[in-house]
């Protein structure tokens, strides 16, 4: 319980930043040129240099130990996550499979799971997180792009796989081996920039709810049912399978904050880049954006109870 209350204290806190940039980008203080330049600043320098300092700690090989089995957890994580959507999301059903299973499977765990992991499980949760990140950049430019292009080569995949967020990883994960401290006037700076990623990220998710059509998305009926498999269902599975997994409760319940976060936006890039409706896509994320500030609470509060 008292993991679920510290959750609603710190999504609280998230949306109250939401709703200042909902209401900036309303003033027209932040436009949409300005919100997309805040979007490339915080996704290339402000979250890899957050990612980065989680590794600046001393070398346990128990710590190195829990990252190994987060990144098992991860990618298991994806495997029943995969077959779940695919079971439930049929050829047939709707005229934009691609664009809803790809929602539902992959969650938005570097914008918005840093700042809540970080809030509710600390350094060393953001620290594990980072397995999830790279699972979640190997799967989705991988599998994620050949469900919605159909098609998929190994060159794409490792070029879109170096990203600055991975590359903070790499760098993380050699200094944290090598025992790698730096020294404070370089540490401090990195650590300021990183520590901007909370309020940055849910000042550019209030623009970009701002900017969409939220009453037009939440009359459809089909929404709700991606949103709820998404949000709900698959984090369900989830916390039923992890309870059978014998590990440490902070490996699992890193990865069950990452799977109820909400859908990613690279499922809108996707959809804009190979003629699908991007327009359905934004509306998956801005819905699952908005509902996964209810629906978060729950799911933590059930992996609180579930996962001892």
């Amino acid at each position: 319980m008292e993991l679920a209350l510290i959750t609603i204290e710190k999504i609280v806190e998230m949306f109250l930043i939401l709703v200042v940039g909902a209401a900036a980008f309303h003033w027209k203080i932040i436009d949409s040129n300005a919100n997309k330049k805040m979007s490339g600043l915080l996704l290339k320098i402000v979250t890899p240099a957050m990612i980065f300092m989680a590794y600046q700690m001393d070398y346990e090989p128990e710590k190195l130990r829990g990252l190994l089995i987060t990144l098992a957890l991860s990618g298991a994580s994806y495997v029943w996550t995969i077959l779940m959507v695919n079971l439930l999301v049929r050829p047939g059903k709707s005229t934009d499979v691609a664009i809803e299973r790809v929602a539902a499977i992959y969650s938005n765990a570097g914008f918005m799971g840093i700042p809540l992991v970080n809030g509710i499980l600390g350094k060393e949760g953001v620290f594990y997180l980072t397995a999830y990140i790279t699972v979640f950049n190997m799967v989705i430019w991988s599998h994620g792009l050949s469900v919605m292009c159909g098609t998929v080569s190994v060159k794409g995949v490792l070029k879109n796989f170096m990203q600055p967020t991975t590359a903070a990883i790499g760098l993380g994960i050699v200094c944290f081996l090598l025992r790698i401290r730096l020294p404070a006037v370089l540490s401090n700076p990195i650590k300021m920039v990183g520590d901007m990623n909370t309020a940055m990220a849910m000042l550019v998710a209030g623009c970009n709810l701002a900017e969409s059509n939220l009453l037009g998305a939440m009359r459809k009926a089909r929404t709700y049912w991606i949103c709820s498999m998404k949000l709900l269902w698959v984090p369900a599975l989830s916390v039923a399978i992890l309870a059978l997994i014998p590990v440490e409760r902070i490996y699992r319940l890193t990865v069950l904050a990452a799977i109820s976060c909400p859908t990613a936006a690279t499922g809108t890039l996707f959809a804009l880049q190979y003629n699908k409706d991007s327009n359905y896509a934004s509306e998956l994320f801005t819905v699952t954006t908005l509902l996964s500030l209810l629906t978060i609470p729950l799911v933590i509060l059930l992996g609180g109870l579930i996962l001892r």
